[in-house]
């Protein structure tokens, strides 16, 4: 029996969101998804930081049974537990996954899905908004799929360092906390999804995007190089 390729099933809801990015190259994707993508150099301190800010959040709700006095949310009844979702979308032939840091089921009864960012707040001019907003309505999405439903709000939330430390000789840090609705949007994920398909079932990588500084750009140059020196 063949062996199917992953990287041409499963699909995170942060990578389906690098499509709506600017400098998306459908070229380097391709690259990706058929040859596997490059070492990441992103600083791993990121994403200990949101995994605290998390582990704050349900820290407070299970000792107090409220969230923490730092975050501004109200009308919350519990934080559903911590889960990957997988869920397959049989037209565009993926399997899209995520984990939201967390999911607020509301006094209402709907849910609100929000988005730890330990990074500078810059309102919708941050580069990277419309990768977040994807992102989250996939969380959204697959949600509704797992039968959390309705998602009724979308919420980033930046935690912003403070430009001075309270303690100068502990070290001590405070961060300033920024909220940024996202509207839902679900048809653009799937819309996406049948986009990040059509891409990868191509037998041969498509152009890719003009003066892209990616992976396709530097095997470009690799490959010149290689070539005149006849290596």
């Amino acid at each position: 029996m063949k062996k199917i390729n992953s990287k041409l099933k499963v699909i995170s809801a942060k990578d389906l969101g690098r499509l709506a990015l600017t400098d998306f190259c459908p070229r380097c994707f391709w690259i990706e998804r058929n040859l596997g993508k490059a070492p990441s150099i992103f600083p791993s301190i990121f994403s200990s930081l949101d995994a605290l800010t998390k582990r704050s959040v349900e820290e407070s709700f299970r000792k107090e049974g409220k969230l923490p006095d730092w975050l501004k949310i109200k009308n919350i009844k519990r934080i559903e537990k911590d889960i990957l979702f997988k869920f397959p979308f049989k037209k565009s032939d993926w399997v899209l996954t995520g984990r939201p840091d967390n999911i607020f089921e509301t006094e209402e009864g709907n849910y609100h899905i929000v988005d730890y960012k330990t990074a500078k707040f810059t309102d919708r001019q941050d580069e990277l908004f419309p990768m977040y907003e994807i992102q989250l309505n996939s969380y959204a999405l697959l949600a509704e799929k797992y039968g959390l439903e309705p998602v009724s709000d979308l919420s980033l939330i930046y935690c912003q360092p403070k430009e001075k430390l309270d303690n100068y000789n502990k070290f001590k840090l405070s961060f300033d906390i920024h909220y940024l609705k996202v509207e839902k949007n679900l048809e653009k994920v799937e819309e996406l999804l049948n986009k990040s398909r059509e891409i990868v079932n191509r037998k041969s990588p498509p152009l890719g995007k003009e003066d892209c500084r990616g992976i396709c750009h530097w095997l470009g140059k690799s490959y010149d190089l290689l070539s005149e020196n006849k290596v």
